[in-house]
């Protein structure tokens, strides 16, 4: 069955030139995604397109497997570096990692917190739902609801996606500082 299930997965992965947005919120955080339109409206401008091309492995790397390479030679913090560059696992870069993982987190985490919010104000319209009858306020509060339900639909799936993201990340090897 698993064996099926992967299958699957790595024929909806074809390779892809999606483009990927980085912006930086107003606490700092640094965000990414591959949909333009999941970036909120007050970031758009200041949003950059990063590289989406996938890094072409060296002769030395295709032979290799798609393994890592040696780390480097110097200690940081006691743990051996990895050279940045030329260095590919599961055929991506550091980079490639890193923007993926902060690319779900970031999108999980804006929909996570906007949720409250969007349960508020559905508490209000299903209060004037009852007190005021209207079917514009029946539309209003089904919309909420609607909205929500695909909020959490779509954080289910983004979920799945980091999960299955950190499945391949383990087979590859990925330094566990990557996933961050």
């Amino acid at each position: 069955m698993r064996y099926v299930l992967l299958l699957l997965i790595l024929s909806f992965s074809l390779p892809a030139s999606a483009e990927i947005y980085k912006w930086v919120d107003d606490k700092g955080v640094i965000n990414f995604t591959d949909n333009r339109d999941a970036i909120p409206a007050k970031y758009r401008k200041k949003a950059v397109q990063v590289s989406s091309e996938k890094p072409k492995p060296s002769a030395a790397e295709q032979g290799g497997g798609g393994q890592a390479a040696e780390p480097a030679q110097g200690q940081s913090g006691g743990a051996a570096e990895v050279q940045k560059s030329g260095t590919l696992y599961g055929g991506h870069d550091e980079d490639w990692w890193r923007e993926r993982y902060g690319s779900l987190r970031g999108e999980i985490k804006e929909l996570q917190d906007n949720l409250p919010k969007k349960r508020q104000e559905l508490e209000q319209l299903n209060r004037k739902y009852r007190l005021y009858t209207y079917s514009r306020n029946r539309i209003a509060y089904q919309e909420k609801a609607d909205e929500i339900k695909n909020d959490e639909d779509r954080i289910r799936e983004l979920m799945e996606k980091l999960n299955d993201l950190e499945n391949e990340a383990g087979r590859a090897g990925i330094p566990f500082e990557w996933r961050k």
